[in-house]
């Protein structure tokens, strides 16, 4: 069994997800739309949990983390680092948050956390990220989480990068 992940921010917890979470997963692994059984839930957290497995021995893969708002102790959506796709040299950011919860902050807060568990716990040497061109707002928590941006992709997406030096030096690790 991998070791449980907590970060605690001043609004959320992100947290490994476990068995225990069922429910909330499967009302929740769509966000806005229907939910998903119970057994399609199982097998997500397993698949999520295998993934933390590989992590610790060395072959990063992806990292998904449910965020907890702490005020209401709802489980309002997900964060981590995936690296599934091997063309990509780095992984990526990621976040998602109920609609309810959006405008808050709360996205810049998950990212914060993950960006410094990735560069002062993973040790990891550098995350990327992206956005939609009509994602603005996510564009947003990227700079705000202090992503250095590239510039357009192709489709006309937004590109961001961070890596662990650029980190240490903004934020540090102590």
């Amino acid at each position: 069994m991998p070791k449980a992940i907590k970060i605690e921010t001043g609004r959320l917890m992100l947290r490994t997800v476990t068995m225990d979470d069922v429910e909330a997963v499967a009302l929740t692994w769509k966000l806005n739309g229907n939910p998903i059984s119970f057994e399609e839930a199982e097998k997500e957290i397993r698949w999520m949990l295998d993934n933390h497995d590989r992590n610790e021995t060395g072959g990063f893969t992806h990292l998904c983390l449910a965020i907890i708002h702490k005020g209401d102790n709802a489980f309002i959506g997900w964060c981590g680092l995936d690296h599934r796709d091997h063309d990509r040299q780095n992984p990526v950011l990621f976040y998602l948050l109920k609609e309810a919860y959006w405008g808050r902050g709360l996205g810049t807060e998950a990212a914060k956390a993950v960006l410094r568990h990735a560069f002062c716990t993973l040790g990891l040497a550098q995350v990327d990220g992206g956005a939609s061109a009509e994602n603005v707002a996510s564009k947003r928590v990227m700079e705000k989480a202090g992503m250095r941006y590239l510039g357009r992709e192709g489709d006309g997406g937004y590109s961001f990068t961070l890596t662990k030096r650029e980190y240490v030096d903004k934020f540090g690790c102590g």
